[in-house]
């Protein structure tokens, strides 16, 4: 390290675990502590106090040269109030996490959507870096998306820009829990890929690999027997990358992007699906405006939430007033 470099701490705060990183003014990320997470604004309090104490304390890091602290998180967020309004698989509800965090560290604090903070991380330094317009789709238990347009980060008027696993791609398909039909979540998500696939083969569809406990069955899963040459996991995920293909399809035709990076659990197998994926969108939309589009896989993977999650404190003046603080 260098004795003037600065650094943030960046948290991507998960249903399952929670990710705290030190994270350098180049976007790097020097270290990092993982813990399961616990529900609760109490222990959650605790939870993520003790993770950002273990790491500074790791990496003996002088207070002055933190510049802040950023929060990636799932749920419906209030950026500007930092707060975290309704999380279900966090148990939290109109939870200050800005107010805990400020009193106790002194710092300040930028909190993000998940997928907005994996935007930011792409276009600062991923595979949006140097682009002015560029979409990041999370795939992984559910589907979200982060959109950059012209520059600026489009979070909407209460944070809730980018519900793409939410749009509809069949009016007749099923009833999603947020009370549409056919969402692009009920087809292309982790938990849409494993129901799917346990439906199929209770239904007499067959696979050399799966054939009992089929309610222990995972999308992982699905990936692994892909690989491995299995014609029903094969057939599965190509249709995974239709699905998302068409949704991608109507971002494209909305906001005239640059990029659509794909990141997220299941985009970790993106060979099995980025096929579909790019020939779907070839296929049916507008080829004007599809053809100079790179639809490519994350380059920051698992760090994406994380290191995005700190970008506004390292941002130049200009990328600073486009984004929101």
């Amino acid at each position: 390290m260098k004795a003037t470099e600065e650094f943030a701490i960046g948290l991507d705060i998960g249903g399952t675990k929670i990710l705290s990183a030190l994270v350098s003014e180049n976007g790097e990320v020097v270290s990092k502590i993982q813990c399961d997470t616990k529900g609760g604004a109490e222990n959650f309090s605790q939870q993520i106090i003790f993770a950002i104490e273990s790491l500074l304390e790791k990496d003996a890091i002088e207070m002055n040269r933190i510049k802040g602290i950023g929060i990636a998180t799932a749920g419906v967020i209030d950026s500007k109030k930092k707060e975290i309004l309704y999380a279900s698989n966090l148990g939290l509800e109109n939870f200050q996490i800005g107010n805990v965090l400020e009193r106790r560290f002194g710092l300040p604090v930028q909190l993000y959507n998940d997928a907005n903070a994996a935007a930011v991380g792409e276009w600062l330094w991923g595979s949006g870096k140097g682009k002015h317009n560029l979409i990041y789709i999370t795939v992984s238990t559910g589907i979200g998306a982060g959109i950059i347009s012209n520059d600026s980060l489009l979070t909407g008027s209460h944070d809730s820009a980018g519900e793409f696993g939410h749009i509809s791609i069949n009016l007749h398909g099923p009833v999603c829990p947020c009370g549409n039909k056919g969402c692009l979540e009920n087809y292309a998500s982790g938990t849409a890929i494993a129901d799917i696939a346990r439906q199929r083969l209770a239904n007499g569809e067959v696979s050399l690999y799966f054939t009992e406990e089929l309610d222990q069955l995972t999308a992982v899963d699905i990936c692994a027997t892909a690989k491995m040459g299995d014609s029903f996991s094969i057939g599965l995920l190509k249709e995974v990358g239709e699905s998302l293909g068409l949704g991608i399809i109507n971002l494209i035709h909305l906001f005239n992007t640059e990029a659509v990076i794909l990141g997220g659990g299941v985009m970790s197998e993106s060979e099995l699906i980025l096929p579909s994926i790019r020939s779907t969108v070839q296929k049916h939309g507008i080829q004007s405006m599809v053809e100079q589009v790179k639809i490519e896989k994350s380059t920051l993977g698992s760090y994406a939430c994380v290191v995005g999650a700190t970008g506004l404190f390292f941002c130049k003046a200009d990328e600073l007033a486009a984004l929101p603080h």
